[in-house]
């Protein structure tokens, strides 16, 4: 399914890796293995939660049916897409934050559609990306170009897609997501609050920067 090296660690030693890492980000490939990493943890764990919570006693039983096993699995693609594209606009924001001149500000959107591509190229397979709403890519590259950078860095601004997107592609039916609408929403978005501490202080994004710029002129 997803990719990723975390995948191999057992589950509560996977999300202690993820949550107590503080190594500095200074580079492009760091600063994306943080949002490729950070979307997929924030995902899975809110929509499983939500399930498991909704569900009740009886999760493992609905869990281990194979025909909810892959609707689960195929919303779980879904709203990785989601975050990831967060959370992309995000870091491009704060990296915009740290830089000095007007080529940063121009670099800004581009840096945003790097870390969103890198993010689907290797954290899908190729069986999962088939489940991705249809035009993401470019809805997401539309969404760079109107964009308030400095506004996208402060605090949830950039949190939109996914609080919305976690309920809408939940396999839930519809009546208890209406119900559920408000508490989900302000789980994920809780779950983002430690995500964007944990990348502003990590984060050199005048480092990152001028990595990005000697990539482009390569």
């Amino acid at each position: 399914m997803l990719k990723d090296l975390l995948e191999t660690l057992p589950r509560p030693l996977r999300a202690l890796a993820i949550r107590f890492d503080r190594s500095p980000i200074d580079s492009v490939d760091g600063l994306a293995e943080f949002v490729r990493t950070r979307s997929l943890y924030i995902g899975q764990t809110s929509l499983y939660g939500y399930l498991k919570t909704r569900m009740g006693t009886r999760y493992r039983e609905h869990f281990q049916d194979e025909v909810f096993a892959e609707s689960i699995r195929i919303s779980a693609v879904k709203v990785f897409g989601s975050c990831l594209g967060d959370l992309s606009i995000f870091a491009a924001a704060t990296v915009h934050t740290g830089a000095s001149d007007a080529d940063g500000v121009d670099k800004t959107g581009a840096l945003a559609r790097h870390l969103f591509s890198d993010g689907i190229d290797i954290g899908l397979t190729d069986a999962d990306r088939v489940h991705l709403p249809e035009g993401l890519a470019e809805t997401f590259a539309q969404r760079t170009t109107e964009t308030l950078w400095p506004n996208a860095a402060i605090a949830g601004n950039a949190f939109t897609g996914s609080s919305t997107d976690l309920i809408r592609f939940a396999p839930v039916v519809d009546e208890f997501k209406a119900l559920d609408e408000e508490i989900v929403t302000n789980s994920i978005r809780f779950k983002w609050r430690d995500v964007r501490e944990q990348l502003t202080k990590r984060i050199d994004g005048q480092a990152i920067l001028t990595d990005w710029r000697a990539r482009s002129s390569d």
